[in-house]
């Protein structure tokens, strides 16, 4: 049964990649449709709802015998970000093909491994006649790398009462820190697009002196918010150290917000990785990413704008991100219009959220994992990105990035990224433990 069922979750996710559901602009239906038409072949109803044309979002459900918890796998998303050099890749990225123990394309990482993972785990319960004691609950979503408005935010808004659970599932978590100890994510950090923008005195460029350049106040203002330290918590950075039960040198190291900038000092060359984590999860972070300024080369600008992605913490709302750019920019404050940063959407802001880094539900995941590795002890990280969890959790529910990577592979930093590919034990082990999971915290 096991082998079969790995077979059927590497088709599945093979034929994920191929659908090729490059968001924008999604077209995601195509997905939803072979996930429908998995569930049908083995006799699981399944809704689907278009949220805009061509966009999708599927729901199914194995119905609780009682009043227990309910369950979700998921919101798991379909939809995957673009290609940007084809000719870099080692296969064709939409391909899906099996190889060297690796299931290869785009979306293999991010997350359509574990789309494929849950529904096969979904369906070998429902095969078994598995009767929970609450629903376990199958969310499978578009437009999560848009921020999710067609997708888990939608079925949210639109279907509560198909949704609404009390525990869910999804991205990402299940890599090794160390033998033994093995993440999952408690929680995710915010987001907020802004735009700085300056006002100077145009002229001649031949004529420069004594003008009020907005480029130039512009670059100043940049130089304050890269040069800004934002003031350092060490709370979810000491959730992680408990969870590795670090001695006691290294547990300061990661914990005392005066040794912080030291140790990331130290990191830098030895770990870089570990060290921008450490960073971004220490703290709200600023990126000026985008400039904008001057209509012509002889011309002095008369206006400029910097378009910044900030990362705010759990707890860190708008308030308090005005407040530090005030305080990051001194006496520019005053020269500078801070607005949202325009889009189609309108104004965008995700409060960061979490859920309990120890809670009976991730007592039943630990369990879950110590099902495939003996003695497995699960350490909690806060994302540093923003994603759907947001939005059950707004909703009252516990929700956890939660899977099983190889720790004999490893895991390579592929995310959104070339050669992206997922290893094939990585695939078994996770859809694994999302067995595990329903059956014991359910039955």
């Amino acid at each position: 049964m096991e082998n079969t069922s790995l077979k059927e979750t590497i088709r599945l996710l093979s034929e994920l990649i191929q659908n090729k559901c490059v968001n924008p602009p999604g077209n995601e239906m195509k997905s939803i449709q072979t996930v429908q038409r998995i569930l049908h072949e083995h006799d699981i109803e399944s809704q689907v709802f278009e949220s805009a044309p061509n966009r999708g979002n599927l729901v199914a459900r194995i119905p609780g015998t009682g009043s227990g918890p309910k369950l979700m796998f998921g919101p798991a998303h379909v939809d995957v970000v673009p290609v940007e050099n084809v000719d870099a890749w080692h296969e064709d990225p939409f391909s899906g093909i099996v190889k060297d123990g690796y299931v290869w394309g785009r979306g293999a990482w991010d997350m359509l491994f574990i789309v494929a993972a849950q529904v096969q785990a979904f369906i070998r319960l429902h095969e078994e006649d598995f009767q929970p004691r609450g629903d376990l609950i199958l969310l499978v979503v578009c437009d999560e790398e848009a921020l999710g408005k067609y997708g888990a935010g939608w079925m949210v808004k639109n279907h509560l009462e198909l949704v609404k659970t009390d525990y869910a599932v999804t991205e990402s978590g299940g890599m090794s820190f160390a033998p033994g100890k093995i993440t999952f994510m408690s929680g995710e950090k915010g987001l907020a697009w802004k735009r700085m923008s300056f006002k100077g005195e145009s002229g001649h460029g031949s004529m420069p002196f004594g003008r009020d350049n907005a480029i130039v106040k512009m670059a100043k203002a940049v130089t304050r918010i890269s040069n800004y330290n934002p003031p350092i918590t060490t709370k979810y950075l000491r959730d992680t150290a408990d969870g590795l039960e670090l001695g006691f040198v290294q547990h300061l190291m990661f914990t005392n917000p005066w040794l912080l900038p030291l140790t990331l000092n130290r990191f830098k060359s030895q770990a870089p990785t570990l060290a921008r984590y450490m960073y971004s999860v220490s703290r709200m972070t600023i990126s000026p990413n985008i400039a904008n300024g001057g209509v012509k080369v002889n011309v002095v600008p008369e206006k400029a704008s910097i378009d910044l992605d900030i990362r705010p913490l759990p707890g860190q709302d708008n308030e308090y991100i005005m407040s530090q750019l005030r305080q990051a920019l001194g006496p520019l404050a005053e020269e500078a219009e801070i607005e949202d940063l325009p889009s189609d959407e309108g104004p965008f802001m995700s409060i960061g959220n979490s859920s309990p880094s120890r809670s009976d539900f991730v007592d039943a995941m630990e369990k879950a994992v110590r099902n495939e590795i003996p003695n497995a002890t699960l350490v909690p990280l806060i994302f540093p990105a923003t994603t759907d969890c947001r939005f059950l959790r707004e909703v009252g529910a516990e929700v956890y990035g939660f899977s099983l990577f190889d720790p004999e592979t490893g895991v390579h930093d592929l995310s959104h990224g070339v050669n992206e590919r997922v290893g094939i034990k990585t695939l078994d082990l996770t859809q694994k433990v999302y067995y595990h999971l329903a059956r014991d915290f359910l039955e």
